[in-house]
């Protein structure tokens, strides 16, 4: 069974996680052996959850390295590819810093609303913005700004609370700066001062989280429910820099409301880790053009890369407890009613 998703198929979705004590993976891919891997790992878990892409992939996946035709070119791969996946997928846009808000996700978000007005079917189901390094309100400006952009392509805008992350590839090499109710009330306000409330958008705040391993966590999940507390609304949250977290960590900040987690060093590592441990296992066989086309040939190497990145992402849907809920007859109601009879 193949799943349409939507808006509201995705909220539904949110909605439903946060109920029930479980979170998402999302998983950056960055090409279509990646994208493989991811998708297949979430089968194999038969977990729902995203898959994202960061600018970097974006760029990367352009001849001219233009993130706007990246993104719709790889956007496109992973769209077809969903199809023949039994378990929801959504595809998501990944940490859009200030600084290219109006030389990537503006400009993506307008053509993607030509291509949905000449008939296109959707590519991306959700976006993010991170204005977690700008005064709260230049944070909430730009928030104002992309929201009628990200409806008018039926999408789910997720943002981000003042603070600063930890771990190098933030700039921050020390500990995080932690998010105060303060700001995530001022970030509500916005969605609430659009009719949304807090089922319609994704929020990520800081709570001592560290992007990629080079630095260690310091981390304090109880922070999530403060939060909600003193801001009396409830709130879909979201787990950045999961890679490298402990486990009961992990599993605390599910607790206390998150229902996406994003992984991208673990499952790197996993698929590189995959494709060297092909070619140490290959040492010593001849290798020469003539007689060693299965150990050069990209075919196979990859085929190792997948496996492995495919094994981390089902311990990831494992950890986050959403493994094995996208069978549920009730799950399927949510999301298609027709072919869940």
């Amino acid at each position: 069974m193949a799943f349409t998703m939507t808006t509201e198929t995705l909220k539904g979705l949110l909605k439903e996680a946060h109920e029930n004590g479980y979170a998402y993976p999302a998983i950056n891919v960055s090409n279509l052996d990646t994208g493989i891997a991811a998708m297949a790992g979430l089968e194999q878990a038969r977990s729902a959850g995203f898959i994202q892409i960061s600018i970097g992939a974006a760029k990367q996946a352009s001849p001219v390295n233009d993130p706007v035709e990246g993104s719709i070119v790889l956007g496109r791969v992973l769209r077809d590819l969903r199809k023949s996946q039994h378990v929801p997928i959504a595809i998501h846009t990944d940490h859009c810093h200030a600084d290219v808000v109006d030389t990537w996700l503006v400009p993506l978000l307008k053509e993607l609303k030509v291509l949905k007005d000449a008939g296109e079917e959707q590519i991306f189901d959700s976006f993010m913005f991170d204005g977690s390094h700008d005064e709260i309100h230049d944070n909430v400006a730009t928030i104002r700004r992309l929201l009628p952009l990200v409806r008018d392509v039926d999408g789910l805008l997720e943002v981000e609370a003042g603070g600063k992350w930890g771990g190098m590839e933030d700039g921050v090499a020390d500990k995080a700066v932690f998010s105060t109710p303060e700001d995530v009330k001022e970030i509500q306000r916005t969605f609430e001062d659009a009719g949304l409330t807090a089922d319609d958008y994704l929020l990520a705040v800081a709570f001592g989280n560290a992007h990629g391993t080079a630095v260690v966590p310091d981390l304090h999940p109880e922070l999530l429910s403060e939060i909600a507390e003193k801001t009396g609304e409830r709130n879909l949250y979201v787990f950045h820099g999961g890679s490298g977290s402990p486990d009961d960590d992990v599993r605390a900040a599910v607790a206390n409301g998150v229902v996406k987690m994003n992984v991208d060093t673990d499952t790197q590592y996993a698929y590189t880790a995959g494709v060297d441990g092909f070619f140490v296992e290959a040492d010593g066989v001849q290798r020469s053009h003539r007689e060693g086309k299965k150990f050069f040939d990209p075919r196979h190497w990859n085929a190792a890369g997948r496996k492995s990145m495919t094994e981390k992402v089902v311990e990831v849907a494992e950890l986050l407890g959403s493994a094995g809920h996208a069978q549920s007859v009730e799950y399927r109601s949510v999301l298609d009613p027709v072919t869940a009879r």
